[in-house]
């Protein structure tokens, strides 16, 4: 506010000199206030005209971040390299499209990076251009021209949101920024919610809807999930693989995620944050929101490729490494309630065997039964024998068993032998 406007004069002439100074601020404040509109004067975008989605549809647009979480050594540099070679020309790798608008145009990408030197960047290029066949020359040509990279492994918080702001302003306008890695750039404490708030929000944010660009940020996973934490995960959950505060995916608008299922060279490409927006579907014709992936299969090219079907079966068939499965309890009331009468060791060898659990598990999922009424037991000496209650017939009612646990002859003429169905 100036010295000279009426507000200051008017102050100046009542008010002490500290006073009138804080109720100009306040002043001031008035006049910084957002614009607003009423609720319904908002419009949805139209796809076909829509100038800021750019992935398709509206996963990514102009002013929101898209964080890529993924293991170190996965590829996720490469990934990206490849990504913005593909949407620099107009089209879509991996089911990550260009918006409408983009893909008759392309894309001017700037991407911004730490790790790699400049022998590695372009042995990155040279693999996609070897390795994808779904790029023309005059477009992988294109792609070398419309790409900007700038390497900055000296600045963090503001000072590397002064810089990214310079970038923009001097070379821009840009349509998407990237960004590699996060660490690289944060400035702080990644477990802190205040000071990846602060980044995120405070930072990037205001940034890029200055500038109407999109960010695709990539961003490091938190060390391998064992056992049960592995196995709980679902939908949502997998937002937050990415290592540190929980605040790193939400200011994000989208994500997407690099999970490893047990190769070096075959990945899940997960999308847990808006993923349904894609519209990506799997062998059968349904809503997805993951695909798999892999590294190319010659020596030396660095370039991604969908997976084969085959390849990604026979990964996902073979027994998980880690803790042995859990026991489903209601596969021991089918397995009593198919041989009542049979001690504790009984059931603890055919339910182990047919789930592949240990004993352990087993003896705990009797436990649970006999406290939750399912299971009674009758003494005989040191002996108990089990059977169900009513209580547990009823509960092993409602689910059907995966296992045919009719007692089976062995050769050495044992009772039990149960096998999977």
């Amino acid at each position: 506010m100036s010295e000279f406007s009426p507000i200051n004069s008017l102050l100046s002439g009542f008010l002490s000199a500290d006073l009138s100074a804080g109720m100009e601020k306040e002043a001031a404040k008035v006049e910084l206030v957002p614009p607003t509109r009423r609720l319904r004067e908002l419009k949805c975008a139209d796809p076909a005209a829509d100038a800021t989605d750019l992935i398709s549809e509206r996963f990514l647009y102009r002013g929101g971040i898209c964080l890529l979480v993924g293991p170190t050594g996965a590829g996720k540099s490469s990934l990206l390299m490849q990504l913005a070679m593909h949407l620099a020309v107009g089209k879509g790798l991996f089911g990550l499209n260009p918006g409408a608008l983009y893909r008759a145009k392309g894309m001017r990408i700037l991407l911004v990076q730490a790790e790699n030197d400049e022998a590695e960047l372009a042995k990155m290029r040279n693999g996609v251009l070897t390795g994808t066949d779904d790029l023309t020359e005059q477009e992988k040509s294109l792609a070398q021209d419309r790409i900007f990279v700038c390497s900055i492994n000296d600045r963090s918080s503001e000072r590397f949101a002064l810089a990214l702001d310079a970038l923009l302003t001097e070379l821009g306008p840009f349509d998407l920024v990237i960004v590699d890695p996060a660490f690289s750039y944060l400035g702080g404490d990644s477990n802190s919610q205040k000071d990846v708030s602060r980044f995120m929000r405070e930072l990037l944010n205001p940034l890029l809807h200055r500038h109407q660009v999109g960010m695709v940020l990539a961003h490091h996973t938190n060390k391998p999930l064992r056992g049960k934490e592995k196995d709980n995960w679902e939908a949502g959950d997998f937002a937050y693989l990415g290592a540190g505060s929980a605040e790193w995916i939400n200011p994000a608008r989208a994500a997407l995620a690099i999970r490893s299922i047990g190769s070096d060279s075959v990945f899940e490409l997960r999308a847990p944050k808006r993923g349904k927006n894609l519209g990506w579907e799997d062998e059968d014709g349904m809503p997805t929101v993951r695909r798999y992936i892999a590294h190319f299969k010659v020596k030396g090219i660095i370039c991604w490729r969908d997976a084969e079907p085959e390849e990604v079966a026979e990964l996902l068939a073979q027994p998980k490494r880690g803790r042995p499965p859990s026991c489903d309890p209601v596969e021991v009331l089918h397995c009593i309630q198919k041989v009542e009468g049979e001690t504790q060791a009984h059931y603890k060898e055919a339910v182990s065997t047919a789930l592949g659990c240990s004993p352990t598990a087993v003896q705990n999922a009797i436990k649970t039964g006999v406290a939750k009424g399912w299971i009674r037991f009758t003494e005989n000496g040191q002996e108990k024998r089990y059977r169900l209650t009513e209580k547990g017939a009823q509960k092993a009612a409602e689910r059907p068993s995966s296992v045919d646990w009719t007692p089976q002859p062995t050769r050495k003429g044992e009772e039990f032998n149960s096998g999977g169905s």
